[in-house]
């Protein structure tokens, strides 16, 4: 896993490197991490709202209709855009406050995405299995989503 998660990052690296668009940027890697992983059900970012910095805002995904809106400190996404941290849950259901935007839903990891220091979107990642990810998709993705947005212009 460790490998693939290696590849396709290189992968994403390659294809926005020298673009200025964290849209492109957030699409590509949606794009790439879920056609790399069976285990991801919902791949995708939400992104901070310009007009209010305390709600997220549906970005590029990849999979089922996603959540349009969802606060800062609500369910799982909230939480990490709320405390900069990681979520990486092993049973939704028992999140408090989780948000089921689709009830075949049972893991989830969430990763801050940082642009100058700043918030700029969370990676959300659900899958239907419980306990889907663990610390190597942990370490990988918070490598991703510290280098994403590298040499963007915008977020």
């Amino acid at each position: 896993k460790a490998n693939t998660y290696d590849d396709v990052i290189k992968q994403i690296l390659a294809v926005v490197d020298g673009e200025p668009s964290a849209t492109a940027r957030y699409a590509s890697a949606a794009c790439l991490l879920s056609e790399a992983f069976d285990y991801y059900f919902w791949t995708g970012f939400y992104v901070v709202d310009p007009l209010n910095k305390q709600e997220l805002v549906v970005g590029p995904y990849q999979g089922t209709l996603g959540c349009l809106r969802i606060p800062f400190g609500r369910g799982v996404c909230g939480t990490s855009a709320q405390s900069l941290k990681t979520q990486r849950i092993d049973d939704v259901h028992k999140f408090p406050g989780h948000i089921a935007c689709d009830s075949r839903s049972n893991s989830e990891i969430v990763v801050p995405v940082l642009h100058h220091g700043l918030l700029a979107a969370v990676l959300d990642v659900d899958s239907t299995e419980f306990a889907s990810f663990d610390s190597i998709d942990q370490e990988k993705l918070e490598f991703l989503c510290e280098v994403l947005l590298e040499g963007a212009m915008q977020h």
